[in-house]
Formats: structure tokens, C-alpha cells, sequence
């Protein structure tokens, strides 16, 4: 079994408000199990977030050592001056591929808060052929054979949830799958991320509230700091934390799949703040892969959820809704990518 990194670092406090997610075995969803399924299914049409047990299979004991050695990369990776890591900026509304520092505003954020995580988005479509590659950081690029890997394993991972929502919504096999194929040119990537500790500041913003623009997103994370909003009886407007747990992914839905189902599943609002307790003072990495469709797929909803009103995702703008205009995803995700930071 993988040893998680989470075993050596301070506990989190009691009485946290925890996010009632479910916990759902990779073994079972890779064996089709329609129970296990329809937790899933129950998860994203609720919460939009859920642990997933990856030590309770072959594949699942994969991915988790690849994601723990991608921590060691992200660690030399943020080590570096930073001068030496802006010759690596994405070029915001062009590519979301490259490093983002900290100390971006969005305009989601009313308080206008500068966030303190810095990430490194790595292109799957870079380091598998699919496209040219633009040029990464000596640590990233020396960890190519592992992003491999990591890429093709986190994108099996989330096509298993998208099977299984398939399954569960009665559709055809590949409704959901077939908008989101590895070997096609799409948005899919790898993030590393930091975020700075703020032990003295509770209201600081790691990551401001945002939904994820893809279809599934799988994140491994071991320092404590991300919420949900609640969605418990008395607590609305409030925030849930999700606790790291041991040999899980935290795996949720992006706006895309709202999108192909016409809100019939969620993308739940998410934030980072300042993990409580003596984590609070660490720097918080994750090593995340976003899954999402491929750049020819229609950003439309699929058979079966096509009638009724369209709902729009997507913030501050919905992508196509206004435009009366059906856009690839290509399309799509160039117009939410000129959001990041705005």
C-alpha cells in the first residue's frame, strides 16, 4: 500500500464542520457495480464532490504513488526564485498552460482579496505528442515519464466516473465518455500548486469561491484548507471543510457536465482558505488532474436533456446561452480560461 504524506503532518482540529461527501470504492466502479454507482450518481446530482478510495485497487495504488511522487516534484518545482519560474507564464486568454503566480484578484471574490497559491498547469496534450509542447521548468520537465503516466491514469480515473454516471442515468455507453477522449486535443492537464501558509490571517483566500470549468476534476491534496459550500439543512451560505484523507482523491464535476445534462448534476462552489489548526502554518501543495472535453465536442446537452430551458453555468458568464450559439469546447474553454484572475 502507498504511504500517504497526510500520516506525517499534525492533526486537524476537532468539531470541524465536515462536508458529508461520500466515500466510493475505485474497485467497485472499475467492476461496474451498479450500487456503488448510484452512490456516485447520488453525489454529483447533490454535493458534486466525493472521496474516492483509491488503495482498494491496483489501478487506484497507481495513481496515489504517482501523485505522491508529483509532490516531490511540485516541492522543486515552487523552490525555485521567482524570477527564474515567471519565464514560464501562461499567457492569460491564450493558453492556461504555464505558471500562474500568487496574488491574482477575481472579481468572484467581494472583498477583493489578492489569493496566495501559485500552480504550474502541465498540459497532457504537451507531454503525450498531442500538440507541440511549450517549455516547462527544469523539474517538470525532468519528471516527463511521470506525468505520462500520471496524466493517462487521472484520466482513466475520471472516465470510470463518467461511466458510471452513464450507467446510472440510463444513457447509451459513451454518452459522456466520447466527449472527453485522451488521444483527442483538449484542455486536459495536470496542476501542481502551492499555497503560502497565513497563521495570522483567518480571512485570507488561498483559491477564491469558483466552480471547475471541466467535466471531472481528481485532486490529491494532504494539508487541510479546501470547503465546500453546505448544502446541510440550517447552513446555508456556509462552508464545509473536506478533510485530506489517506489513500482518497477528492474527485468533483466541473460546469461542463452541467452543461451536458442541463443542470441535472452539480459543480459545487469550492474554496481554499488557511487550514485551521498548527497546518495552518505549512504550505499547502496538491497535485490535481482536470478532465475535459475534447476541443471538437459540442457544449451542448446530450439526448435526453435537451428539452426545457438551457441553464446557464459558468459565473460570470455563461458560455453560448447569451450568444444563442453552440460553441466547441475548444471554444468554450478559451472564453472561461480568459476569466482565470479577472
Amino acid at each position: 500500500m502507498v504511504r500517504s504524506s497526510i500520516l506525517d503532518l499534525p492533526p486537524l482540529p476537532e468539531g470541524l464542520n465536515l462536508a458529508p461527501i461520500a466515500r466510493i470504492s475505485s474497485a467497485k466502479l472499475q467492476s461496474g457495480d451498479a450500487a456503488e454507482g448510484a452512490r456516485v450518481l447520488e453525489a454529483a446530482r447533490t454535493y458534486g464532490f466525493f472521496y474516492l478510495d483509491l488503495s482498494d485497487s491496483p489501478a487506484g495504488e497507481a495513481l496515489l504513488a504517482d501523485s505522491e511522487a508529483l509532490l516531490a516534484v511540485a516541492k522543486e518545482a515552487f523552490a525555485a526564485p521567482a524570477d527564474a519560474k515567471r519565464r514560464y507564464l501562461l499567457q492569460k486568454g491564450v493558453s492556461m498552460f504555464g505558471y500562474k503566480e500568487a496574488g491574482t484578484v477575481k472579481a468572484t471574490d467581494p472583498e477583493r482579496r489578492p489569493d496566495s497559491t501559485e500552480f504550474f498547469n502541465v498540459a497532457k496534450d504537451h507531454v503525450h505528442g498531442v500538440a507541440p509542447s511549450r517549455e516547462y521548468p527544469p523539474a517538470i520537465e525532468a519528471a516527463r515519464p511521470l506525468l505520462r503516466d500520471f496524466t493517462r491514469r487521472g484520466h482513466e480515473c475520471g472516465v470510470m466516473v463518467l461511466r458510471a454516471l452513464e450507467r446510472g442515468l440510463g444513457l447509451r455507453d459513451g454518452e459522456f465518455a466520447d466527449l472527453n477522449v485522451f488521444g483527442l486535443p483538449s484542455g486536459d492537464h495536470c496542476r501542481l500548486t502551492r499555497k503560502f501558509p497565513h497563521p495570522s490571517d483567518a480571512n485570507a483566500v488561498g483559491l477564491p469561491s469558483h466552480t471547475d470549468f471541466g467535466s471531472v476534476t481528481v485532486l490529491f491534496n494532504w494539508v487541510g484548507g479546501l470547503q465546500i459550500e453546505s448544502r446541510t439543512d440550517g447552513r446555508g451560505g456556509e462552508w464545509d471543510w473536506v478533510k485530506p484523507l489517506p489513500g482518497h482523491a477528492v474527485v468533483n464535476l466541473g460546469d461542463a457536465m452541467v452543461k451536458f445534462t442541463n443542470g441535472a448534476l452539480k459543480s459545487a462552489k469550492h474554496r481554499v482558505v488557511p487550514a485551521p489548526g498548527a497546518q495552518g502554518e505549512l504550505d499547502r501543495y496538491s497535485v490535481v488532474y482536470f478532465v475535459r472535453p475534447h476541443n471538437a465536442a459540442l457544449m451542448q446537452p446530450v439526448a435526453g436533456f435537451a428539452n426545457g430551458t438551457h441553464v446557464k453555468v459558468g459565473g460570470k458568464v455563461s458560455v453560448g446561452d447569451d450568444e444563442n450559439k453552440i460553441y466547441t469546447a475548444g471554444e468554450w474553454m478559451v472564453k472561461r480560461a480568459i476569466q482565470l484572475g479577472s
